[in-house]
């Protein structure tokens, strides 16, 4: 009798699996998932966002040689001031062919948006 008790205990493993999914495929499909924030939220101040995305840009690509807007393979050649940031284009050239040990870029120069926010957050490094 135990034996059959252990079987039935068994056959009941799949079921108990798809109640567990489709419980959580309820819960990421269900309307407040992915719901805007409720009227009466607080609102945070929204800061600019180019700054905010061209920094956070800057750190996931190039803070890790270019700490603080420096250069740490070649401190001659920080960002911060560069001719290469004398405009859009200029930069957008830098990044799509570097010179020295940077590699392209071509990701963020290719994508405008990207490309703009990064400009940006660079032009104000001091």
């Amino acid at each position: 009798m135990n034996d059959f008790n252990n079987l039935r205990s068994v056959r009941s493993l799949p079921l108990v699996a798809l109640l567990i999914g489709v419980t959580l495929w309820a819960q990421v499909l269900s309307p407040e998932a992915g719901a805007a924030p409720k009227a009466d939220a607080p609102k945070a101040a929204a800061p600019k966002a180019a700054a905010l995305n061209g920094e956070q840009i800057f750190k996931e690509n190039c803070a890790s040689c270019h700490t603080g807007g420096g250069n740490l393979i070649d401190p001659k050649k920080p960002v911060k001031g560069s001719a290469k940031l004398a405009s859009l284009v200029k930069f957008k050239d830098y990044l799509v062919k570097p010179t020295g040990a940077m590699p392209p870029a071509p990701k963020i120069a290719n994508d405008a948006a990207t490309l703009d926010a990064l400009y940006k957050y660079c032009k104000t490094l001091k």
